[in-house]
């Protein structure tokens, strides 16, 4: 038999602008001490989220969360493309129709 490669998935990255912010304080940096999770200080507000897919939509993904100046503020998983459209429209009342799609 020949030997075939596994192809890798397609990366896509969906881009939405933030025009407003429906829940604030709730991405913050944190330590852990004595095994509880202490908040320090808020994030910045992100004026950009990307969410990014490695292949199949019903599978795992992250949303990234930028400012302006391209400075990292946030990320969270979820478990699938819509689970992330979700929470983009619960935090900044972004519709998955406000989304660019790219493919890395």
């Amino acid at each position: 038999m020949p030997h075939v490669e596994a192809s890798e998935p397609v990366i896509k990255k969906y881009v939405a602008r933030v025009t407003q912010v429906l829940r604030t304080g709730i991405h913050k940096i944190g330590t852990v001490r004595d095994g509880k999770v202490i908040p320090i200080a808020e994030l910045p507000l992100p004026n950009r989220v990307e969410i990014e897919l490695k292949g199949d939509p019903s599978k795992p993904c992250m949303m990234f969360r930028y400012t302006d100046s391209n400075d990292f503020c946030g990320d969270t998983w979820h478990e699938s493309l819509d689970a992330a459209f979700g929470q983009a429209e619960f935090e900044y009342g972004i519709l998955p129709k406000d989304f660019s799609e790219h493919q890395v």
